[in-house]
């Protein structure tokens, strides 16, 4: 999926449920819910140890579901999303070397910003 076709398909939804999950067996209920709820998209947060098998059990089994990667903070994390089939990517900051990592793993990634330097620094 290129990344305009994951920000379309974020755009048209207009929210993305952020989640921590710390349990597996867990994920495939909250993807049935939020599907039967009209939220075709999920962010699932690298702030538990289970987050990659999540990422890879909801790509796996519900295809009709976006799944992206939370609290992307390094060029392992982004690489471990990828490698899992996070379609894209967040950060709630710019760090440029996570940020070409991304990139080069043609993961669509949206890093945080708040000053206008930063905002530049992302879309360079």
């Amino acid at each position: 999926m290129s990344t305009s076709e994951v920000h379309a398909r974020l755009s048209s939804v207009g929210i993305i449920p952020i989640i921590a999950i710390d349990r597996v067996d867990q994920a495939l209920p909250l993807a049935d819910a939020l599907l039967a709820g009209g939220l075709p998209v999920i962010e699932i947060t690298f702030r538990t140890a289970v987050a990659s098998e999540v990422i890879r059990v909801l790509t796996r089994e519900r295809p009709n579901l976006l799944v992206g990667a939370g609290t992307v903070l390094s060029r392992e994390t982004a690489a471990a999303a990828k490698e899992a089939g996070a379609k894209f990517a967040v950060a709630p900051g710019l760090n440029p070397a996570t940020v070409k990592c991304a990139a080069e793993l043609d993961l669509p990634f949206m890093p945080g910003v708040a000053t206008p330097s930063e905002v530049e620094l992302a879309l360079d």
